[in-house]
């Protein structure tokens, strides 16, 4: 019988087939390729859609190529951070930073190591402690590009033992969930093969030059992540990915069964709020600690001073996924509202170089469409007293500014976001009719704003990275 491809499915899936523990060539191929291979599932079944990024414009290549160029660092740190190139402006000093990393990283004897963000890094960006590591990414594409065009002996290799050890669970994903990805997770897991050791050879010898005493992670599911949690077992270096949003119960890379421990993932993970700690499920030997965010700290009086509440401001915050969906929804709340609210409709950004073309409804709807980075989320989580949106971090964020909250029952909503729902009774709506009556008669929901994030999260983090130093 054919399966519905939730999370809990899954994991029913990756248990009786031991996926986790099947390794080619001493590599845990599975883990490194899980949360893609669930998300094809989707894809092919419920229609479940990821972001993609745009194609290369040469002067991006250029760039890029200046950036491979520069020599490895050479500095001895105690610290090493390992994030992507998304960095937002500070409304302040104009320089773009990293939320969640930067004011820690200067805490300490430190390197931020940053690989590119849609092909880019966003300058000035404030530090003197940042070191670009796009060598890797050019060194990656090259090796599997060319691997592809001469079929060399390694990918042949590669390709039969991908077969051999894991062609029938492929079969058996056919089997319960019906789409048959045999040849698209062959070859996705050969790329992933080869990404993942060029990335660890990389990333070890940059560990030889820093010889840091942790490393932390923002996204530990990136390939370099996964390079330094192998590379820290290996060498008896602590390892700890901190979030980078809050996680859901169908978000499958927090969900895992608890023996699945693979020595790709990092030995602690790092939250920013209570309410996550029963909605992740990570395996048993990785530690759970829930320090907060200081970055919200920090910002959210400024915004608040800067960007009064106003009654008559509702956001609507868009999502990859769901975007298509909440944008019509949108279009139809601004026909009736859009003379009596300003209307805000903040895109993802990785929505932003394609919603004219998926979403033309909104381009002459009564609303304002954010889709830049030049100001924070939080500017508009400050000014609006509603925020309406589906599966999302901000969705936590908002209430936190003390915004009133409607969910759209739009995809896994209901599931995702049923602690909200359940236990806070913010309300969820199908309909643009629905979502107009909540607006219409204040039938919104107001969480407590101290309720959400960990208080004292700078101290939190800092104490962390001290048992370690």
């Amino acid at each position: 019988m054919i399966k519905d491809p939730n999370i809990n499915n899954f994991l029913e899936f990756e248990r009786k087939h031991k996926c986790n523990s099947i390794r080619i060539y001493n590599i845990p191929v599975w883990t490194l390729y899980r949360y893609e291979i669930h998300n094809a599932i989707k894809k092919h079944t419920v229609g479940y859609e990821t972001g993609q990024q745009s194609a290369f414009k040469k002067s991006e290549l250029f760039k890029m190529a200046l950036n491979a160029m520069k020599p490895l660092p050479r500095k001895k740190a105690d610290v090493i951070f390992v994030a992507d190139g998304r960095r937002n402006r500070n409304i302040d000093t104009g320089v773009y930073e990293n939320i969640f990393f930067d004011e820690v990283a200067k805490k300490f004897n430190s390197i931020l190591l940053e690989h590119p963000d849609e092909h880019k890094h966003l300058e000035p960006n404030g530090m003197d402690n940042v070191f670009f590591t796009d060598r890797v990414a050019f060194k990656t594409n090259i090796a599997v590009k060319l691997s592809k065009k001469f079929n060399t002996k390694k990918r042949q290799d590669y390709t039969n033992a991908v077969e051999q050890s894991y062609g029938p669970i492929f079969k058996k994903i056919q089997e319960s969930f019906g789409p048959d990805l045999y040849e698209e997770l062959v070859e996705g897991f050969v790329d992933r093969m080869m990404y993942y050791e060029i990335n660890k050879k990389f990333c070890g010898k940059i560990l030889d030059r820093v010889q840091p005493k942790l490393i932390m992670e923002l996204c530990y599911y990136s390939m370099e992540c996964f390079a330094y949690s192998a590379l820290g077992k290996e060498r008896g270096i602590p390892t700890a990915e901190y979030s980078h949003g809050f996680a859901f119960p169908g978000h499958t890379p927090m969900q895992f069964n608890p023996e699945d421990n693979v020595d790709v993932l990092p030995d602690y993970n790092l939250i920013f709020s209570r309410t996550q700690e029963n909605i992740i499920h990570m395996p048993s030997d990785m530690q759970v600690r829930t320090v907060g965010f200081p970055f919200f700290e920090r910002e959210r009086s400024k915004y608040q001073e800067k960007y009064p509440k106003d009654d008559k401001t509702i956001c609507f915050i868009s999502t990859v996924r769901e975007g298509i969906e909440i944008s019509k929804l949108a279009a139809e709340v601004a026909k009736r509202f859009g003379d009596e609210y300003h209307i805000y409709y903040k895109l993802h950004p990785q929505e932003f170089n394609f919603y004219k073309e998926k979403y033309p409804w909104l381009q002459s709807a009564k609303l304002e469409i954010i889709d830049t980075i030049d100001n924070h989320i939080f500017r508009y989580l400050a000014e609006s007293k509603i925020t309406v949106s589906t599966c999302s971090a901000s969705v936590w964020e908002s209430i936190g500014f003390g915004c009133g909250s409607i969910l759209l029952d739009i995809g896994d909503t209901g599931y995702n976001m049923a602690y909200l729902i359940k236990e806070k009774n913010v309300p969820l709506v199908k309909t643009a009719d629905e979502l107009i009556d909540v607006i219409e008669n204040h039938k919104e929901a107001y969480v407590d704003p101290e309720s959400i994030f960990e208080p004292n999260a700078m101290d939190n983090i800092c104490s962390f990275i001290k048992e370690f130093i």
